[in-house]
């Protein structure tokens, strides 16, 4: 690792002028380290930057030289030289080498206490854009507890950015220029060759224009999606262009869509800014060629375009250009570029533009077909197998003639079974109704609605303590009139004690119905079963009166389908007919059915007039209850195809039209 020191001392801030402290963040940022001739210069400038901004006692930058890292600091005037040393290598150091190691992309911010004093620790790092990598970290250090993440972290990332944009502009500025001078020799050499033939010089050009093609296909296959690719080109483009904006837009179906704008991570594409962008670049789109508004003219520069010339009027006479993307002689994109009216666009920088662009044509293509969801890849290329078919003149195009006729003749002419799908509830086949054995209070229940229970189980009992004390009432009357009995006896009056015999009968008779109510205040299970309707863990101390159903009880056996038949297919639908059954909590289990009556009698059901059909299951499954609901196909009649399809709307027609 290689340390360099930067003295604040030596090199004093100097006083900006008023020019450039009105001039934004970013564009000072892009002047400078456009400027810088190296490397180190560059992180220097970038250091430096992000100190000023935040007034940091101490600032650092680590970058990646080849296969080692080097380091710059700096620090406040006001700090010794080692002081700032240690607090860079006691806390700077270790953040930025962890962010390196673990290639982080987002600035992170930490927090320490020295005594009664905050610290604050801020990195973020500078993007390699082509590999996606960390190239360098900037951290500072700022003291005080003032600082606010979402401001400061924000703030760093917007300069880490730009010095990202930069840092690729400048690389491909480098790679340009090589590949200028390796053209160059290239053509002397060519030059001094006099027995060149055309034939080899075409070649010669076919294999660059493949070799420019093939590096454009593997740029765009690094991206999930044309707006990756989108957002990517014009950040790229904005820095090395110098460009006040760069707006990336892709053809559909000969219209505009705009996927990306330097500067915008989102944007609203009905603001009057992208609308008058978009139209622009389908003016683009409809002339076929790359379209250029600016004052000062070039030697062959196209005939202004309306909205073009508009677009730079509203943005105070700004250079704009507009470039499409050319797959073939298809047009797949275009690339519209602003910069201000002090910096034209130069003849080179045009063609330079669309030589370098040229390539992305045919690679959105690629980009756009390669991300496509499954769906829409089988649309694809269901269409353009069903186009390729039917084709005027093949045998493809004639066979779907003749299967669209046979339809046609059979949607008129054939026959279907008509099979209605209508709504079903299970029932049990022994269904049993429990009902209050005598006017009283519900004490207690002791099952739950759908509970299975076996013979004998207590369901539910009543409150008896009103015919407990009638019963004892009777008992002492009984006993006291069998003294009377006897006392009778003893004076031999016969009349008096049969009067009292008589009245012993009357009360006995009246006590046995009391002792039989309170034998039937508990009701118990009949048979193995299950209860079926049961919501009285809610309703008990409630009076119920004589006969009031409780709840209802299924014994165990066969189930019963209680099908409802609308009153308008009902002459369709008769006994014997088979059908099956699906649950509406297990639809892909069918049950097998077939009926056994339809009630000759309609009734009202939701305000609708249907006959209730019951049909045994022949099997029962572990999971059907009672009570469920699902839906039953039935296998009626055969009937006319397109009786079957439209007898629905028919019938609508003829109710209220009266056809």
């Amino acid at each position: 690792m290689t340390t360099q020191s930067v003295n604040p001392e030596s090199t004093p801030a100097q006083p900006q002028p008023a020019v450039s402290a009105a001039r934004s963040l970013s564009t000072q940022i892009r002047d400078l380290m456009l400027e810088c001739p190296s490397r180190q210069a560059f992180y220097e400038k970038i250091m430096r930057i992000s100190a000023d901004r935040f007034h940091a006692s101490v600032a650092r930058v680590d970058f990646k030289v080849g296969d080692t890292t080097q380091e710059q600091t700096t620090h406040d005037v006001r700090m010794t030289r080692d002081l700032a040393n240690r607090f860079s290598t006691e806390y700077l150091q270790p953040l930025s080498a962890s962010m390196l190691a673990d290639g982080a992309v987002e600035p992170k911010l930490k927090r320490y206490e020295r005594g009664n004093q905050m610290m604050t620790l801020l990195a973020a790092p500078i993007m390699n854009i082509a590999d996606n990598t960390a190239d360098g970290i900037v951290t500072l250090m700022l003291t005080g507890n003032s600082h606010r993440a979402e401001i400061v972290l924000p703030q760093l990332d917007g300069i880490t950015s730009m010095a990202s944009a930069v840092l690729i502009a400048k690389t491909q500025s480098l790679a340009a220029q090589q590949k200028q001078a390796a053209a160059a020799g290239l053509n002397q050499q060519a030059a001094n060759q006099q027995a060149v033939s055309p034939e080899a010089v075409a070649a010669t050009a076919a294999s660059v224009a493949a070799i420019h093609e093939a590096t454009a296909l593997s740029k765009a296959a690094q991206f999930k999606s044309t707006k990756e690719f989108g957002y990517s080109i014009v950040n790229s483009l904005c820095g090395q262009l110098q460009a006040e904006q760069v707006i990336f837009g892709m053809e559909k179906g000969q219209r505009i869509l705009v996927e990306a704008i330097s500067g915008f991570a989102d944007f609203k594409a009905s603001s009057p800014g992208v609308a008058i962008v978009r139209q622009s670049m389908e003016e683009c789109l409809d002339h076929g060629n790359f379209v250029l508004v600016q004052r000062e003219k070039l030697d062959d520069q196209p005939d202004a375009m309306p909205i073009h010339q508009q677009w730079s009027a509203d943005t105070n006479h700004s250079s704009v250009c507009s470039i499409p993307l050319k797959q073939g002689e298809k047009i797949t994109g275009v690339i519209s570029i602003r910069r201000s009216s002090t910096r034209p666009f130069r003849k080179e920088e045009i063609d330079g533009l669309q030589q370098m662009l040229s390539p992305y044509g045919a690679a959105l293509r690629v980009v756009e077909q390669a991300n496509r969801p499954l769906r829409a890849q089988l649309k694809h290329a269901v269409g353009t197998t069903a186009t390729q078919t039917l084709q005027q003149g093949t045998m493809g195009r004639r066979i779907a003639y003749g299967c669209v006729a046979a339809a046609v003749l059979w949607f008129l002419f054939g026959t279907l079974t008509y099979r209605p799908i209508l709504r079903t509830r299970v029932t049990a086949e022994d269904l049993r109704h429990f009902a209050a054995p005598f006017n009283g209070k519900l004490q207690s229940v002791h099952v739950r609605p759908g509970q299975e229970v076996t013979a004998g189980t207590l369901l539910v009992e009543f409150d008896t303590t009103d015919l407990q004390l009638q019963l004892n009432s009777l008992t002492r009357q009984i006993n006291s009139t069998q003294v009377e009995i006897r006392q009778a006896m003893e004076d031999e009056d016969i009349t008096l004690a049969a009067l009292a015999r008589s009245r012993i009968n009357v009360l006995q008779t009246q006590a046995n119905s009391i002792n039989k109510q309170i034998q039937e205040a508990k009701i118990y299970a009949p048979s193995d079963g299950t209860v079926v309707v049961s919501d009285l863990e809610q309703r008990i101390g409630q009076m119920f009166p004589h006969g009031q159903e409780i709840f209802q009880f299924a014994a165990d056996g066969n189930w019963l389908l209680e099908i409802e038949v609308p009153d308008d297919i009902a002459n369709y639908v008769a006994a014997d007919q088979a059908g099956t059954f699906s649950a509406a909590s297990h639809p892909s289990e069918k049950q097998q059915f077939k009926l056994k009556h339809i009630d000759g009698a309609a009734m009202t059901v939701q305000d609708r007039n249907v006959f209730m059909a019951q049909a045994p299951l022949e099997l029962r499954p572990e999971w059907m209850k009672s009570g469920m609901e699902g839906t039953a196909r039935i296998e009626t009649v055969s009937r006319p195809v397109w009786w079957v399809v439209m007898h629905r709307a028919v019938d609508w027609a003829r109710m209220n039209f009266w056809f």
